[in-house]
């Protein structure tokens, strides 16, 4: 497993690398609050595949020791930050490789990498395309979502009792008044995780978005 510099932490990453030559498009895939990258980059690898896409899963959680995230670490105002600065560190790692179209950068966050997702992009205009499934608009970044903020998918369970579906309709408000293009899609009856009929739909959604946008 490759590692990578975050300041003074070293950052595993999870990568699934296509077999034949040339630079292709790279999609950096954010875990959750229980981690499991590898898990979340296994549920994306047929959405990935359909644009030849590498994929990359950070273990961003080394950035700060931590081995799960809760609701006190993720609001106290220190591990958000870094969490996000391993992230933005990940892209740099990522631009280099050299099966790598550096300009042809993706991110998909699932919960919390959601919300990791939609800041990074808000910040580094080498995102050009974001997937948050799950997630939503952290406070404090609202105003970053400007013009050259990279097109928005966002994807949510209606009956999510973890992050409510209300934070993907406030997602869309943010972007869409800042000009932002944004594409929502919200699932009747689903949670958190979405399964069955709802993660195909979400597979497919997630192929069509990254097609068109990378």
């Amino acid at each position: 497993m490759k590692k990578y510099q975050s300041g003074t932490a070293s950052i595993a990453v999870e990568e699934r690398e296509p077999g034949s030559g040339g630079a292709h498009p790279a999609i950096l895939v954010l875990h959750g609050s229980m981690g499991a990258g590898s898990y979340w980059l296994g549920r994306f690898v047929p959405a990935f595949d359909e644009i030849g896409a590498a994929a990359y899963a950070p273990r961003y959680f080394q950035k700060t020791r931590s081995l799960i995230a809760t609701q006190k670490t993720i609001l106290d105002g220190k591990h958000f930050p870094a969490w996000l600065a391993a992230v933005r560190d990940a892209v740099s790692f990522v631009a280099e490789r050299p099966t790598v179209d550096a300009q042809r950068i993706g991110v998909l966050g699932f919960s919390l990498g959601g919300f990791l997702a939609m800041a990074l992009a808000a910040e580094d205009r080498r995102i050009r395309a974001v997937i948050s499934l799950s997630g939503g608009m952290p406070p404090g970044w609202e105003d970053q979502a400007t013009q050259g903020m990279a097109p928005v998918l966002v994807l949510h369970g209606a009956n999510d009792p973890v992050v409510p579906v209300a934070e993907a309709h406030k997602a869309e408000r943010v972007l869409k008044e800042h000009e932002v293009a944004c594409e929502v899609e919200v699932y009747p009856g689903e949670r958190h995780w979405m399964a069955g009929a709802a993660h195909a739909r979400v597979l497919t959604r997630c192929s069509e978005f990254l097609k068109r946008n990378l």
